[in-house]
């Protein structure tokens, strides 16, 4: 998939995710940012380095943009999420949609569920 289209605050996101550069993913969140994520919500840039921390670069997560859309005021795209997490009873490969609501030019929500797809 193309990235370019995307908002830049989503390929920094990417590029920090898949770098890894854990200071560069949490400066794409604004200082206020709601991440929801495996039924759990996680409120400001304290507790978004915390989820990424344990959640993302703890395991590895890599980020492979698979498909996206607009749809009202979300950037929605699909990933191919891949690291050394328990995959115990997950889809394999699996894939992940993120729910992106961007304001001024930072990630003001970021919502993660299981693909439909």
């Amino acid at each position: 998939m193309e990235t370019i289209l995307l908002p830049q605050v989503i390929q920094d996101f990417i590029a920090a995710a898949n770098k890894p550069d854990p200071e560069a993913y949490v400066d794409c969140f604004s200082e206020d940012a709601l991440v929801l994520d495996e039924g759990k919500e996680w409120t400001g840039k304290a507790a978004i380095t915390k989820w990424s921390a344990e959640h993302h670069f703890g395991v590895n997560i890599t980020l492979e943009p698979k498909q996206d859309k607009q749809h009202e005021e979300e950037t929605i795209v699909v990933f191919k999420v891949d690291g050394d997490f328990d995959k115990t009873g997950l889809p394999d490969p699996l894939y992940l949609d993120f729910y992106f609501q961007i304001r001024g030019h930072k990630i003001k929500q970021l919502a993660i569920r299981l693909s439909k797809e």
